[in-house]
């Protein structure tokens, strides 16, 4: 556990985990805190080194008032981050949750020779289709109250010890993190990556319906495939542990 500081003089705080010839990076996404990916780390760590840390604006990160300071490319620049201090040589396979899925693909269009697989999670193919569901003012509603912005989590799926992390956060980061989130628009640059990739959706999920904004980047990677999980809303890391270890792993064996 530690924190390593941006080019912007901003602190990120990251942890890492176990040891292995395979780097798994952990992007978080609305929800930027590494705890929604413990369940996972715990899981796989053994296996592999894992790397997962708290976006801008959230947890035991940096929350700079500037809205300029928030966008897509500026957290994928964090990643990057992260990763350079971390001395992450080899090549790495990304998983997203969310947002983190436009962070995971912004970081492929930055560096498309360090990303050898991309795994999304609870996601969407940008911010622009996003938009069209779930508005500005959806995403942004009651965020002067605590116990309202917990409900907005568990809502979606996630446990209420962990949706309660949500109630420390400033009201001004998660709206400048929701008009980066829907500020992003990737166009048809899916089609783009040659890397593998899985796509992880909960058949529940109201808030990133799975025929209209996920299915969507499976058909447009060249080679990627998506896994409908039953039972499970908005957050298959913390649902559906055991579900997200069988994927890794059967993941990784194929690259």
């Amino acid at each position: 556990m530690s924190f390593t500081t941006t080019d912007d003089h901003q602190e990120i705080y990251f942890e890492a985990h176990g040891a292995g010839a395979t780097t798994l990076v952990f992007v978080s996404g609305y929800f930027g805190i590494a705890n929604i990916w413990q369940p996972v780390i715990r899981r796989v760590s053994s296996k592999y080194r894992c790397i997962a840390y708290d976006s801008r604006g959230y947890g035991r990160s940096s929350k700079p008032t500037d809205e300029k300071a928030y966008s897509i490319p500026r957290h994928a620049a964090d990643l990057h981050t992260v990763l350079t201090t971390c001395n992450v040589r080899s090549q790495i396979v990304l998983i997203t949750h969310s947002m983190g899925g436009s962070i995971g693909a912004a970081y492929h269009l930055a560096h498309p020779d360090r990303v050898t697989g991309l795994i999304q999670t609870g996601t969407y193919l940008d911010g622009v289709r996003m938009g069209k569901l779930l508005t500005y003012d959806m995403l942004t509603a009651g965020v002067e109250n605590p116990s309202r912005c917990v409900a907005f989590y568990t809502a979606m799926g996630l446990d209420p010890s962990t949706a309660l992390e949500a109630a420390k956060w400033p009201a001004y980061c998660r709206r400048h993190n929701a008009k980066a989130l829907l500020a992003w628009d990737i166009g048809d640059r899916y089609a783009t990556f040659n890397i593998p990739g899985l796509v992880v959706q909960g058949d529940l999920d109201q808030a990133t319906p799975v025929e209209s904004l996920a299915r969507p980047i499976a058909d447009a990677m060249p080679r990627c495939r998506l896994e409908v999980l039953k039972g499970v809303v908005h957050f298959p890391p913390t649902e559906a542990p055991a579900d997200m270890e069988r994927l890794i792993e059967g993941f990784v064996k194929e690259l």
